[in-house]
């Protein structure tokens, strides 16, 4: 299991997962706890074998290691998408899905 911090910021729960690219934030969850479901789909994207996060930059950027990863974000629709960060300009872009841009298909209903 990658290293994970989880905080309560008002209602919501964020957790902090460790990647190669660095610390990315997680929205998982609101009220009394966590959802333990996006964290597990998250472990299971990270822990595939496959480094999704590099195929997705690949596909979504034409100079990859200019984007770092700064968000996982599950959509209402049980999708994995991640946001990225410009390292020069600091300029934010996403929501980039797992599934239409890297071999990574599950989805949070499929847990």
């Amino acid at each position: 299991m990658h290293p994970v911090q989880i905080t309560r910021r008002g209602p919501l729960w964020i957790a902090h997962v460790m990647t190669p690219y660095g610390h990315v934030e997680l929205l998982c969850g609101e009220g009394g706890e966590p959802d333990s479901k996006v964290l597990l789909l998250v472990e299971q994207f990270l822990g595939a074998g496959t480094d999704h996060i590099a195929a997705i930059r690949r596909s979504a950027f034409g100079m990859p290691r200019l984007w770092r990863p700064i968000r996982f974000v599950v959509n209402d629709q049980g999708r994995l998408g991640l946001q990225f960060r410009n390292r020069l300009t600091g300029r934010q872009e996403g929501m980039f899905f797992a599934d239409e841009h890297s071999t990574f298909q599950s989805k949070l209903a499929d847990r």
